[in-house]
């Protein structure tokens, strides 16, 4: 089959091997797959995978990795041991995981033996298969996964000071920052502090229910937050408002280096810090951190409820992502979309649609 895969570093349109599904398992084909930041993460920073000892990711540079873990499929073929629950030809989608028959667990795109959907076929586990109406379409399936990790963090975040007053601080307004924006939204949460440095992206997280937007380059994230919070841009008596005001939820869904420590030095004491933007790969103050009384909590996210709950809310029509999708490309395209991606600003999501 054909796809885009990393080989030796190496990011290309390849002929690869068609793959073949195994116990509990289903071969499905691409009917559309987002680009994702995470992608770029893990083909930029190979030693991502290569100190991963979860197994969830592989390193295994001379073999064939395929991306793509945001997708809506067609059913192809099932392997043994499952249960045919849908006739082939059914759209499904799911969340990014598969199970190995041999009892290993990966992130479907980051291994040789879980290819994801930037090739023509791949593979999913029958029990985390969904089918989808063939009315919705497919490219709003696709970016329904950065959806549910947006729904799985504004849950816990609203979790977080439960029975207290908190504001909500969203740093980077990419596709996982706008769906957190969507899912506080959705549970009630704010007044919501959103910022970015895109004029474009600021304004979809006002579309969505950001109540104020900060360019940084004009305000501090966090002087804009206190004003809303506590009437002041001023952090003097942060320490002494700190068990008595309104507490401070910082999402930082920017992924890139240095975000994550700028976080942590101007936030306020007591916050919470939910790192959603993708791996971090700098150092980050602890000092600060720890002088501040900060909670970290990296990743975690989403747990399948979150997944499927997001699902049911995209497809009932209760959170529309149409907005989310700028622009669809062909497999042939994909390269220099997946190039583009890193730099465009205007489009939340490019999708790879066969």
């Amino acid at each position: 089959m054909r796809a885009l895969s990393i080989r030796d570093g190496k990011l290309a349109i390849r002929d690869v091997a068609k793959p073949v599904p195994g116990s509990g398992q289903i071969l499905v084909r691409t009917l559309a797959c987002a680009i994702c930041a995470s992608d770029h993460h893990h083909f930029d920073h190979p030693e991502l995978a290569r100190n991963d000892r979860t197994g969830l990711r592989v390193d295994s540079p001379e073999h064939d990795v395929v991306m793509g873990h945001e997708y809506c499929a067609e059913v192809v073929e099932y392997g043994p041991d499952t249960d045919k629950a849908w006739p082939v030809g059914t759209r499904v989608t799911g969340i990014p995981v598969l199970m190995m028959p041999t009892g290993q667990t990966r992130i479907i795109g980051y291994a040789p033996d879980a290819p994801g959907g930037y090739g023509e076929y791949f593979l999913m586990n029958e029990f985390f298969a969904r089918p989808v109406p063939n009315d919705i379409p497919v490219e709003i399936i696709a970016v329904n996964d950065a959806m549910a990790v947006g729904w799985y963090f504004s849950r816990v975040g609203t979790e977080a000071f439960a029975g207290k007053p908190s504001v909500p601080l969203v740093i980077g307004l990419g596709a996982i920052g706008v769906s957190i924006v969507i899912g506080l939204k959705q549970r009630g949460a704010g007044p919501i502090v959103a910022a970015d440095f895109s004029e474009s992206r600021r304004k979809l997280a006002l579309e969505f229910g950001a109540d104020v937007v900060v360019d940084p380059a004009v305000e501090s994230p966090y002087a804009a937050w206190r004003r809303v919070a506590w009437g002041s841009p001023d952090e003097v008596h942060d320490y002494v408002l700190m068990s008595s005001m309104t507490k401070q939820v910082v999402y930082e869904c920017a992924g890139k280096e240095g975000v994550l420590g700028d976080v942590l030095n101007n936030c306020a004491f007591g916050a919470r810090v939910f790192s959603a933007g993708g791996p971090n790969v700098d150092s980050i103050p602890t000092v600060a951190a720890h002088l501040k009384g900060i909670n970290i909590q990296f990743g975690g996210g989403p747990q399948l409820a979150d997944w499927y709950e997001s699902l049911d809310l995209v497809v009932k029509g209760k959170i529309n992502l149409t907005r989310f999708v700028g622009e669809t490309v062909t497999l042939d395209q994909l390269p220099d979309a997946f190039d583009r991606a890193r730099r465009d600003s205007s489009s939340v999501r490019i999708v790879y649609k066969a």
